[in-house]
């Protein structure tokens, strides 16, 4: 199935849900590889004023104000259940049903963690029969509260890795999930990419990645003026830790501010009299965009590694389970139950 079947089958999907037909303007949220598919959509949806939002997202946790319209449709991400119902928004998780096999010759491990993003969340349960069948013991479990699939792995959380098993197996396009894994835990990591057919072993990929932390980790350690950047985004407050770090810095003697921001970029911060920034919004920022800022920027573990109260020899990865209460719930009143379409 290609990309524009996969899309007809969603919005097929869509065009039967109550909100939908119940509506009239409908704000759709695309990932960047979907944009180009703005006249496909329009057309499978006339009939409704549909207004495309443009600013980048990242998922159930980037959920914008209620704006002039009557639903939000957001592609390619499914919902943080820990963070209630948003009865405005419907989520198309745009799950691919490619047909694939696993490679047992390709797997070191007499017994893994079965884990993917959402995009294949919904496979696997039939790669766990068949690396059973080969005599593979198989771990397939559910998150924490953060997540709603078995084995779902989000860019800001891989509880559902934490299982028992030799090795962990990941199933997904792209690295950057496996790599989160990698960093996280102390077990060999192998990455699939069902659309490629290759097999990536981790751990170099992971040494590689360390020295760049440390290298900003050591900066950070001679520094003095930080900016604790904090989240405006529903699902990444997180205040309280923002004012833990701050608190951390003022014990060490070290200056300090506070900035919020929706979009974490170069060009917003740059500014800002700070020597290094300390990031408790979306870990990835951190992660996968780190050589796109001019000054280091690092998470509130790894500042706890550069101020001496974190051992530097164990490597922390920054992941969010939960979100300041203003973050998760005062901004809207939302149904206390998730909702899931």
């Amino acid at each position: 199935m290609n990309i524009d079947e996969l899309l007809l089958n969603e919005l097929n999907r869509l065009k039967k849900m109550d909100k939908y037909l119940q509506s009239k303007i409908v704000a759709i949220q695309l990932p960047e590889g979907l944009k180009t598919k703005v006249d496909l959509i329009s057309n499978e949806l006339k009939g409704k004023d549909i207004i495309f939002l443009g600013d980048p997202f990242w998922g159930a946790c980037d959920i914008p104000p209620k704006g002039n319209y009557d639903i939000l449709v957001q592609f390619g991400h499914s919902i943080i259940p820990n963070l209630g119902e948003f009865g405005h928004v419907i989520f198309l998780e745009m799950q691919k049903e490619l047909e694939f096999n696993i490679d047992i010759s390709k797997i070191p491990f007499k017994s893994v963690v079965l884990t993917s993003n959402v995009t294949y969340s919904n496979q696997l349960i039939r790669v766990k029969d068949e690396l059973e069948r080969n005599g593979i013991r198989v771990d397939l479990r559910r998150g924490d509260s953060r997540v709603f699939y078995p084995g779902q792995i989000l860019g800001c959380n891989i509880s559902a890795a934490r299982g028992n098993g030799e090795g962990i197996l990941f199933i997904g396009e792209g690295l950057f999930h496996p790599l989160g894994i990698a960093l996280a835990l102390d077990k060999p990591v192998l990455s699939f990419n069902p659309v490629t057919n290759e097999y990536v072993d981790m751990e170099p990929i992971k040494k590689k990645f360390l020295k760049q932390r440390y290298a900003a980790i050591d900066i950070s350690s001679r520094a003095n003026n930080f900016g604790i950047i904090v989240s405006s985004k529903i699902g990444q407050v997180r205040y309280t830790l923002a004012k833990k770090a701050q608190e951390m810095l003022m014990k060490h003697g070290k200056r300090s501010f506070i900035v919020v921001m929706d979009l974490i970029r170069n060009e917003e911060i740059i500014n800002f009299p700070a020597d290094v920034y300390v990031n408790t919004a979306c870990p990835r920022v951190t992660i996968e965009d780190y050589s796109t800022f001019s000054k280091p920027i690092i998470t509130f573990y790894e500042l706890s590694m550069a101020l001496g109260e974190k051992d530097k020899s164990k490597y922390i990865l920054d992941e969010i389970s939960l979100v300041d209460e203003i973050g998760s719930v005062s901004f809207w009143g939302r149904d206390k139950s998730p909702g899931h379409n």
